[in-house]
């Protein structure tokens, strides 16, 4: 994967929002489920082990998916099918005719890749079922997971070997003289643990490769997931168990099942914790304007930031000296404004922990009903520089969350590109983002960025995904989210990321500069 490799942009937005104001999540459990092979059912449990049948009838379930809107997908050995199954339950077929269907995965994209065992190949599926050979040649290929920079890891039963696969397709041997390699899971520090079936061990290797056994004495272990918490749950093929792992402790989370084969913890569902956009401030139509949207049925408490000064610390230059900041209600009507954070609000602002690091830059903390509000940043004395806005969730109630940030202003080169980040919190949380650049000209805004680009990175800045123009990656999904740009010229992007931080830059096509807009909405249900 691409990563960034410019000074200016080696440290991206979220990381300057981590550095300068650490967010606090919240973790909690999702539900277990199990495809039990030799009772052809699905049972699901709490995370207290309370156990219930989520279906039946399936004929030899293996391998399990959960998409990033919280539908399951099944792979049944039987019938040669993949099931999807909502959150409800409601079965419908995904794919049919396929050789031994057995592990999948989705990519951050919504991509679904399948071990087809029977034929040695991985299948891709678009969300909307369309199907492409991602690789071919296997020996008996079991199960697909993902790292967190996209890289496919594929446990081949046969050849006894881990392989990887980058983005691209590209393979080299990860790990190889294993008895057997099926299950395989990474914990949240990108190490990869392998069920072993043959020799009855579950395999820990490092980012760099480095193998050590876990846990050993086990009976045929076949499926491996960790929950958000760090347990490890394990399905003992030949025991009929469930082993849940705290820390390296094995406890039996359930028993009595009939040939457990695969485990999967359902998804918990995060929020929008931080919301940011750094762009280069001027005067006129083209200040900083940012836009954002409480969805919920209660009050929810932001404060919001302009910063300019504290950007200083991380290289950039040009940086506004003195930023001013006002919140508007969706009306226009202005609701309060702010120069420099410390004049009103002091007490309160330092409170939270996220008090502005310069006394010149500005904050606002409010309490607000659910609606549409907007930030507006300039420069005291309409002086001009490199800015940054942001809105913080601060009491991080469920009830009620940031659900659309959409920033505003003019796109220039280097520097002074458009970056926006966000913080997600609590789960993972699916996103759209759009970079609107004609569309604006509808609205009488002047000198539009005639065909915006858009690429999102990680917080460590390698490039997950990127798109010119909208319809040429992920149509179908776009178009179903309700949110298609206006502009065939326009981008966006759907995307899954966990809790942490995420970049958007938007930047004009060969160059090009103008006015745009980057904007995120959630689609999570």
């Amino acid at each position: 994967m691409k990563t960034l490799n410019l000074n200016y942009l080696s440290l991206s937005i979220g990381a300057i929002a981590a550095l300068l104001a650490p967010v606090t999540a919240l973790a909690t459990a999702g539900d277990i489920y199990e495809t039990d092979g030799g009772s052809g059912t699905i049972f699901k449990f709490t995370p207290a082990g309370t156990k219930t049948t989520f279906a039946s009838g399936l004929s030899m379930p293996a391998g399990l998916a959960f998409d990033g809107s919280g539908n399951l997908f099944e792979s049944d050995i039987g019938s040669s099918n993949i099931y999807k199954f909502t959150s409800g339950g409601t079965k419908t077929t995904f794919a049919s005719g396929l050789s031994t269907p057995a592990g999948m995965a989705f990519d951050v994209l919504g991509n679904l890749f399948e071990a087809d065992a029977g034929s040695g190949n991985i299948y891709k599926f678009k969300p909307d079922g369309t199907r492409t050979t991602f690789a071919s040649g296997l020996n008996g290929p079991a199960i697909v997971v993902f790292d967190s920079a996209g890289n496919a890891f594929v446990s081949d039963q046969f050849s006894g070997s881990i392989f990887k696969f980058t983005p691209a397709g590209t393979k080299s041997t990860f790990a190889s003289g294993l008895a057997r390699p099926i299950g395989l899971a990474f914990d949240s520090s990108g190490n990869l643990f392998e069920a072993d079936r043959d020799s009855g061990t579950i395999f820990k290797f490092t980012p760099t490769g480095v193998k050590t056994a876990f846990a050993t004495g086990l009976n045929k272990p076949i499926g491996l997931a960790f929950d958000s918490l760090g347990n490890l749950y394990e399905a003992d093929r030949d025991s009929g168990t469930i082993f849940k792992f705290t820390g390296g402790v094995k406890s039996t989370f359930a028993s009595g099942l009939n040939m457990p084969e695969d485990v999967a913890v359902q998804p918990i569902f995060g929020q929008l914790l931080n919301i940011s956009t750094r762009m280069v401030v001027l005067t006129g139509s083209s200040v900083l304007i940012a836009g954002f949207i409480i969805t919920g049925s209660s009050n929810k408490t932001v404060l919001l930031r302009a910063l300019g000064p504290t950007l200083s610390q991380f290289g950039l230059t040009g940086v506004l000296a003195d930023p001013t900041l006002e919140l508007h209600a969706g009306s226009g009507a202005l609701i309060t404004s702010n120069d420099n954070w410390k004049d009103t609000q002091q007490a309160a602002i330092s409170a939270t922990g996220l008090a502005p690091p310069n006394n010149l830059e500005s904050a606002i903390l409010h309490t607000l009903a659910p609606g549409n509000y907007t930030a507006v940043v300039r420069g005291k004395n309409n002086t001009t520089g490199l800015g940054l806005v942001d809105a913080y969730d601060i009491d991080k109630s469920a009830a009620t969350t940031l659900t659309n940030i959409s920033t505003r202003g003019f796109v220039d080169t280097g520097q002074n590109v458009m970056i926006g980040g966000l913080i997600s919190g609590n789960g993972i949380t699916e996103v759209i983002v759009r970079a609107l650049g004609p569309t604006l000209a509808q609205f009488g805004v002047t000198n539009v960025l005639a065909d915006p680009t858009l690429e999102v990175h990680d917080g460590n800045g390698t490039l997950l995904a990127s798109n010119d123009n909208w319809a040429d990656t992920q149509q179908a999904q776009i178009q179903a989210s309700g949110y298609a740009p206006p502009n065939a010229l326009e981008s966006a992007i759907i995307i899954v990321r966990p809790a942490g931080n995420s970049t958007a830059i938007v930047r004009g096509k060969n160059n090009t500069t103008g006015n745009a807009l980057v904007e995120v909405y959630t689609l999570s249900p």
